[in-house]
């Protein structure tokens, strides 16, 4: 089940839904945008760009969202309900987090932060117990910026595509 179906406010002057057939390229821009903004740092988070279809996939299911403000769209993020290539199987119900993107001109606001943290009202509201997401290893801001934002580095899968780091965060149910 999706983890929102329309628009809802975010912060003031930001509203958050999802991605509508369509907007593949608006979600690949903002993903694009933020690995050449990473890749310019020395970190190789994501490829320079996602495949077409699996944006496509994640807006059909419902799992690619939008933040739009300034006018625009100024965020990407996709919501799921497991991700069995990293986690495993688990049975403990969660909202997982990933491809978490904010264009550079809404950088530096702590709008990636209010997102993390929409997604855990919306999972401590329906009864799931974390919010997990996943990180480069080698990205040592990201992950300071999970840690302060209460999430707990669980494992470094070695089994895992790319050198990762797993956190979660316990959300009030």
């Amino acid at each position: 089940m999706p983890i929102v179906t329309g628009p809802e406010p975010l912060t003031p002057g930001t509203t958050i839904r999802p991605a509508r057939p369509g907007e593949e390229d608006v979600v690949l821009d903002l993903l694009a945008e933020a690995a050449a903004w990473l890749a310019g740092r020395g970190i190789r988070q994501w490829p320079p760009r996602f495949p077409r279809e699996s944006v496509r996939d994640q807006i059909e299911a419902g799992e690619a969202l939008l933040v739009i403000g300034l006018g625009k769209p100024i965020a990407t993020c996709v919501v799921t309900e497991a991700e069995p290539e990293l986690w495993g199987e688990t049975t403990e119900p969660a909202y997982y987090a990933g491809r978490l993107a904010v264009a550079r001109e809404a950088a530096g606001a702590g709008l990636g932060i209010r997102i993390i943290d929409w997604v855990g009202e919306k999972a401590a509201a329906r009864g799931k117990a974390f919010v997990r997401v996943a990180t480069t290893k080698d990205n040592p801001a990201l992950r300071g910026l999970y840690e302060r934002a209460g999430f707990e580095h669980v494992a470094d899968p070695p089994s895992a595509k790319w050198p990762t780091s797993l956190y979660e965060k316990r959300v009030a149910t």
